[in-house]
């Protein structure tokens, strides 16, 4: 099997000024679930898979029984032609795993940043998470860019920067590496714990992306279901939390017995 192979459904789609966005699991798996938002969204059209030796080596088994290989999948969405008002029609980028070493992480960066180049991008938005080991009740949007022009334009919306730090993954190399063939790009990255599934966290990043991009999206379709896999959440984390008291409990009691005085019955 070759290293990198790309399945394009019939050819490539015909885009007016389209800007990509991307999305992977990460952190809080943040930037999975608000790609997952937009595509449901939008309704978005596939129009292209990525395979690789670089994922993880397993199949994915489906609803339905049968199985998967795993894969990153590009989708589109055009504009109507009814809103003269849009500037940008979309292609977003998701997928199931990102690279399992540096190299991979690169080398597939590079193949998404290629394609972003043959339809002429000249903005890439990644988004992600932003691991703060706290459960924030409304996180906040951070955001970093490749350029002051767009850090400026970003700050107008309320997303927040601060200096020093890294973006690992995918959600750091795209736009970096676009930010090498002159394609500007940011990552908005949403607050949450890090090791949680984080709904809110999504649904904060989407909401913020589509106030930049102007995006003709229904946000009360999009809160509802963040509502409902954050309940979903919720539920597990509080099996996990008396899982974890039950541990601790254990922990102190064998501490008490290894400090209390051996008894003998006579």
């Amino acid at each position: 099997m070759e290293e990198i192979i790309l399945e394009v459904n019939k050819k490539f789609p015909y885009l007016k000024n389209p800007v990509m966005i991307a999305g992977f699991p990460g952190i809080g798996f943040v930037g999975k679930v608000a790609v997952d938002y937009l595509i449901d969204g939008l309704k978005a059209i596939k129009f292209a898979t990525l395979y690789s030796i670089y994922f993880p080596p397993q199949v994915i088994i489906n609803q339905d029984g049968t199985i998967r290989n795993p894969q990153n999948e590009f989708f589109y969405y055009k504009n109507k032609k009814t809103d003269r008002k849009a500037k940008n029609d979309f292609i977003i980028v998701t997928g199931d795993f990102q690279g399992v070493t540096g190299e991979s992480q690169y080398k597939i960066s590079e193949e998404i940043v290629e394609i972003a180049e043959r339809f002429k991008v000249k903005r890439i938005f990644t988004l992600g998470g932003l691991g703060t080991g706290t459960i924030p009740q409304r996180p906040k949007v951070y955001g970093a860019a490749t350029d002051i022009e767009t850090v400026n334009q970003l700050k107008k919306f309320g997303v927040e920067f601060r200096p020093g730090g890294g973006i690992f993954g995918a959600a750091g190399l795209i736009i970096g590496m676009g930010m090498l063939r002159n394609i500007k790009g940011a990552c908005l990255m949403g607050e949450t714990h890090g090791e949680l599934f984080d709904a809110k966290a999504g649904e904060a990043v989407i909401k913020k992306l589509v106030q930049i991009l102007d995006i003709k999206i229904d946000i009360k379709a999009i809160e509802k279901k963040a509502a409902e896999m954050n309940k979903e959440t919720e539920e597990i984390k509080k099996v996990i939390d008396e899982q974890r008291k039950q541990f601790e409990q254990s922990l102190k009691m064998e501490e008490e017995m290894k400090t209390r005085p051996l008894e003998y019955i006579r």
